[in-house]
């Protein structure tokens, strides 16, 4: 007969092992996001192309992505406090960087000028819109040359929360320009009303080419690690395609 102890000892070691095999399979990734369509958004299908691509380069290390939507702001600061690992989908700026490691690129934005098609414009470098009053969306950030024109205010900007909303300010005259990403303008705009979509254009030269991260915080502990296997993962589901 084997000693008790030992028969024990087996037990809890087995139990052990099973727990951690347990823990191996269930690797769960907390992600904060604002929402972002077509690229992330929490009703779209697979969240969107940028979030179908986040869990696809998990998965391909073992983590199942768990997404958090919420207000950007609030993505932000709870991201940084340490709550979530990462937050998704950010534009690079040096003051974020101070803040959060950057990953590899996962999209590009391309950054256009909606406006009435009965108000015909053009433009070939920034300062051409100046004194131009502007559409646009709470917190967003426009790029380094047109933030610093709004914050001298050689334009101006009125906010409104959603991009339809912006929308709504260019059909009723409220606004002369409504600068927006243009996948995401375009998602929006054929939501509205036929009425709505035949009044409004956009200029086809990007006024910004932004590239866009999902941001790491520096106050996670396993943030370097999974940014180094997120990246590492991206490269290559980018080599099959």
């Amino acid at each position: 007969m084997r000693p008790l102890f030992s028969i024990m000892g087996t037990i809890i070691l087995l139990l052990n092992s099973s727990f951690l095999l347990a823990q191996e399979d269930n690797k769960v990734i907390k992600i904060a996001a604002g929402e972002w369509p077509p690229f992330i958004g929490q009703e779209l299908e697979n969240f969107g192309q940028v979030g179908k691509t986040i869990q696809e380069v998990f998965a391909q290390q073992g983590y199942q992505v768990e997404f958090h939507f919420l207000p950007w702001k609030r993505a932000f600061s709870k991201t940084n406090d340490g709550e979530f690992v990462a937050t998704a989908v950010w534009m690079y700026t040096e003051e974020r960087a101070e803040l959060f490691h950057y990953s590899d690129p996962v999209a590009q934005e391309q950054f256009v000028f909606f406006h009435l098609k009965d108000s015909p414009f053009e433009w070939q470098t920034l300062s051409d819109i100046q004194g131009s009053h502007l559409g646009g969306g709470l917190g967003y950030s426009y790029g380094e040359q047109l933030d610093s024109m709004i914050e001298k205010e050689q334009v101006t900007i009125h906010r409104v929360e959603g991009v339809q909303k912006a929308f709504q300010l260019l059909e009723y005259q409220r606004v002369d320009l409504f600068p927006e990403e243009k996948h995401i303008g375009l998602f929006y705009l054929d939501k509205m009303p036929i009425e709505t979509q035949e009044k409004i254009t956009y200029h086809p030269t990007p006024f910004l080419a932004n590239d866009s991260y999902l941001m790491f915080s520096k106050n996670h502990p396993e943030a370097d690690k999974l940014l180094n296997l997120f990246n590492q993962g991206l490269a290559t589901l980018k080599e099959a395609h």
